[in-house]
């Protein structure tokens, strides 16, 4: 199941580039299994810098609905992304691409010393970070 949700969330990002955005894509999905939203990132598009797929997903979900749910995304999540998953009570990240890995193909954007685990390790509430995952399958859809 996860490589289901993962390849979407990939393939969301190729769609946020034809769109003119960065490449990033991004799938919640409720405890039960079912997908609750996707995000594309629209940072570009909207003008908006908090336009992350992440936090797109969530916006897009009903209230209530994020609470114990799973984020798939294709690249690794920021820093806000993984601050906005912990305050929406999401409790499993699964992404694709490492920041490490898509800073050496995309430009533009800041840069943080600290991943996503540990961001989220810093919080006060149990989440599994898992990644990366197809990550060579992420990287390619960001090359375009």
């Amino acid at each position: 199941m996860n490589n289901v949700h993962l390849r979407r969330a990939i393939a969301l990002a190729a769609e946020a580039a034809g769109g003119g955005n960065r490449p990033f894509g991004a799938v919640l999905v409720g405890e039960n299994g079912t997908v609750i939203a996707e995000g594309r990132n629209e940072v570009t598009s909207s003008g908006d810098p908090t336009a992350h797929a992440e936090l797109v997903a969530i916006r897009g979900a009903a209230d209530g609905s994020t609470t114990n749910a799973t984020m798939f995304a294709s690249g690794e999540p920021c820093p806000m992304c993984s601050a906005a998953m912990v305050w929406a009570g999401i409790t499993h990240i699964v992404f694709a691409a490492t920041e490490s890995e898509f800073s050496k193909i995309l430009d533009g954007g800041p840069r943080f010393k600290l991943g996503c685990a540990e961001i989220i390790a810093a919080a006060d509430v149990e989440v599994s970070v898992v990644g990366p995952l197809l990550e060579a399958e992420s990287l390619a859809a960001m090359r375009g």
